[in-house]
Parts: C-alpha cells; structure tokens; sequence
C-alpha cells in the first residue's frame, strides 16, 4: 500500500533527524561530566560554543517532534474517518439516492458494496502497526533522554555543590588568579549554560509524555472500532490480533484479546489527552480537528517531508 510506504519513509525520516539533534547532546554533556568530575571550568571560548551548539539543535528536534505529531494527529482523523463510515454504512449517499430514482436495486448494491468496503479489518490493522511504530520510536526517545537527563542533573548538582571550592581555585590563593566577582560570575554562567541544557532535555521528556498519552487513548479507540468490526464481520479479535505482533503495544493487544477493553472513563482520559496535545501542538491539533470535521475529504494526508526542515547541528 502506497501510503504505508509513505508512512514508513517519514517514520525513517523522524528517526534519523532524533538521532541528529541526539548527537548534540554529546558535547555539552561530556563537558558538564568532565567539569564535576574535576572541579574545573572549561575555557569561556569552549563554553560558548556548545551552548550554541545546543541551541542550534532546537530547530531541528522542534521539527521531528512536530512531524511526529503531525502523525499521531493523522492516526487519531483516520481512526475516527474509519468509525464516521461504518456509522453511516446503512445510509444512503446523496449519489446512490440520485441511482434509486432510476433503480432502486443497483441504489442498494451500490450502498451494500460501499457498506462491505467500510468494514475493514485490514485497514484497523494497519492502523494499529503504524501506531506501534510510532510507540516504538517515542518509547526509546523517551528511555534516551531520561538517562541522559538523569546524568545530567547529577552532574550538574555535583558541581553546585562544589562551587566555593570551584571559585576558590579560580579566585587563587591570593587573588592573583582573577577577582572573586569574576570567579563568580563565570561559574554561574556555566551553571546557567547546562541549566537550559538540563531544561531542554526535561521538556523534550515532557514531549514524549504528551505524545505517548495521547497515542494509547487513541490505540483504545482504533481497538473498540477493531473489536466492533469484528463481531460485525462474524471474526474475533483475539485470533487477529497477537500482542508478539505489536510489541510495542503489547499490554493493549492483550487486554482487548482478554476482553478487557472498557470505554469506562475513556471520554475523559481522551479529553485530558487531547487538551494536553493541543497544547504542545496546537497547528498539528487543529489540522486534525478539521480532518474529523470533514471526513468525506478522504480522510488524512502524510505530511510532505518539505513541511519539515530536519536541522544538523
């Protein structure tokens, strides 16, 4: 299929840009480690330039989250096209009415034939492997940046902790070294400095967050539609669905295998999801948003690659 093709490319795409910006996380933390471990400062000149390496990587995570948004969002229109279509399988379109005025028995082949097409379990599951990738990729971005973040802040109190032995050492015996104010504030710009590292990696955590929370409420809703299919279709799912199939969904797989699927609360979680998404992604929130509204607009269309610039720090 074309568009899961599609989807795998971006899929490429997302990660390789992860593992660019990742890459600019190496610098600036080994100098961090390098400072704790020694009690030293770096040269200012040195400093300086993976402060504005890490910046400069920004861009490029910002894209590769928005591109993973973009995808979820896609995922969430499509599953909730899919459900908009099997409720309206029994209702006839405003062509197949226009047919009925000159036949009423090709009017209801066309709108059975339309109503077989609308029940589609491989489409279902080919939701639900698009959602495990996704699962996959924002899992081990997330287990990433939380052991470099975990690091980091430990390095990082580490030095705070010795900062009068640090202004110390660079303030001299007899202050021949540089002044005590001068001492101080180049110690406090190396703090401030791997402070918005440390911030960057939190919020990057925070991203993933959102993006898996909102991803698990939506695999809910895809696995109620599947299961509802299912018994449309005279299938059950526990034969369709394996949880080895979907590793990185294994738990959901399972609980709807078991029969343990419940919408007890899901409006509410979904709301709580999607407000939190909306926040952190408010372009990508509305285009789905506008997706759902008009479902006859068939449905969701990939991001082109050119909508995401995947910068190289």
């Amino acid at each position: 299929m074309a568009e899961a093709q599609v989807f795998d490319s971006e899929m490429e795409r997302i990660g390789d840009a992860l593992v660019a910006t990742r890459e600019a996380f190496e610098p600036p933390a080994s100098m961090l480690a390098e400072a704790a471990e020694s009690l030293t400062l770096p040269e200012e000149a040195k400093l300086a330039i993976e402060a504005e390496r890490f910046k400069a990587s920004a861009p490029g995570r910002q894209a590769a989250e928005a591109a993973l948004a973009n995808l979820l969002a896609g995922l969430a229109a499509e599953t909730a096209f899919r459900a908009r279509e099997f409720d309206m399988r029994e209702v006839p379109t405003r062509f197949e009415k226009l047919i009925g005025l000159v036949s009423r028995s090709a009017m209801r082949r066309r709108r059975l034939a339309r109503s077989r097409r609308s029940v589609s379990l491989d489409h279902l599951a080919e939701l639900l492997r698009r959602a495990d990738r996704l699962a996959a990729l924002v899992r081990a971005e997330r287990v990433t940046l939380l052991a470099r973040r975990s690091k980091g802040e430990a390095d990082l109190k580490a030095f705070i902790d010795h900062r009068p032995d640090i202004i110390e050492k660079l303030h001299g015996e007899n202050g021949e070294a540089m002044t005590g104010v001068e001492a101080a504030r180049r110690t406090e710009d190396f703090v401030a400095v791997f402070q918005t590292f440390i911030d960057g990696l939190n919020a990057g955590v925070g991203t993933c967050n959102v993006l898996m929370h909102k991803l698990l409420i939506d695999v809910e809703d895809l696995l109620i539609l599947y299961q509802v299919f299912s018994e449309v279709v005279s299938r059950h799912g526990d034969e369709d669905l394996r949880p080895e199939d979907f590793p990185s969904l294994s738990p959901e797989i399972e609980r709807f295998s078991k029969g343990m699927l419940s919408v007890h609360g899901l409006d509410r979680r979904r709301d709580r999801a999607n407000e939190a998404f909306a926040e952190r992604f408010p372009a990508e929130a509305v285009k789905q948003a506008a997706a759902e509204a008009h479902p006859a607009g068939a449905g969701w269309r990939l991001p082109a690659i050119s909508d995401f610039k995947f910068m190289r720090p």
